[in-house]
């Protein structure tokens, strides 16, 4: 996540899920993953049009215009999520930077510090949000900069004792493939977890459970209607 990025159509979606799932959830976290504003590509982020396509509002009224108030005030900025109450139950967040403007010998050992952090402030969440700039992998092969456009599986299986989501990018072919050998699918397969993906447009939203509340997949079905697909991946 990067700032600039702060109420683009992805966040709609993102706030809009996360509102939903708050009624069975006591302690939301979010687990930002930011990353410096002036990294990857200038104009992603921009997608802000639906903010002034009265059509789109009707889907979540509230996170709406509070996402279309900052955005045309220029304030883009993460800290707005908590300040605004834009998710209930949101109580914890991770806002400290990955460390993706240092030397390569020094990024693994930041990059854990900062791991362990964030770890430590969301410990008393029951769902967590995390959201980088890409999706999950395995292994981060690239440097600083690319490497923290993604999170790794491993720091998202530290978080044992909580329901997640996270976002992944998809392709536009197979992306049913995509799902089933993305690392998070892997992951949750092995652990026993059941796993639902909720797609909106290229983003797949992967939602990893001890269970499946089939009630509230309707509220995201009867919220959303075609905006929003739901696919589960393991029941």
């Amino acid at each position: 996540m990067k700032n600039r990025f702060y109420g683009d159509k992805k966040d709609y979606f993102k706030y809009g899920l996360l509102d939903v799932l708050s009624s069975r959830y006591d302690s939301i976290g979010i687990n930002w993953y930011l990353t410096d504003d002036n990294h990857g590509h200038q104009g992603h982020g921009r997608g802000t049009a639906y903010l002034d396509n009265d059509n789109w509002q009707h889907y979540d009224p509230e996170i709406y215009r509070k996402l279309k108030f900052r955005v045309k005030k220029g304030q883009r900025n993460i800290k707005y999520c908590m300040i605004d109450n834009v998710v209930r139950n949101l109580k914890y967040e991770h806002i400290d930077q990955l460390p993706d403007n240092v030397f390569q010998e020094d990024y693994e050992r930041l990059r854990k510090n900062w791991h362990y952090r964030a770890m430590n402030k969301l410990n008393k969440c029951d769902l967590i949000f995390f959201d980088p700039d890409i999706g999950v992998k395995d292994n981060l092969l690239h440097g600083p900069i690319r490497g923290s456009e993604h999170a790794k599986i491993a720091e998202i299986n530290d978080y044992k004792w909580c329901d997640f989501i996270t976002i992944q990018f998809l392709q536009h072919t197979n992306r049913f493939n995509q799902l089933c050998v993305n690392p998070i699918t892997i992951s949750a397969q092995k652990r026993n977890k059941k796993i639902v993906a909720f797609i909106a447009e290229s983003i797949a939203f992967l939602y990893v459970a001890h269970s499946i509340d089939l009630i509230l997949l309707r509220r995201v079905f009867e919220r959303w209607d075609t905006k929003i697909s739901t696919q589960i991946l393991i029941p």
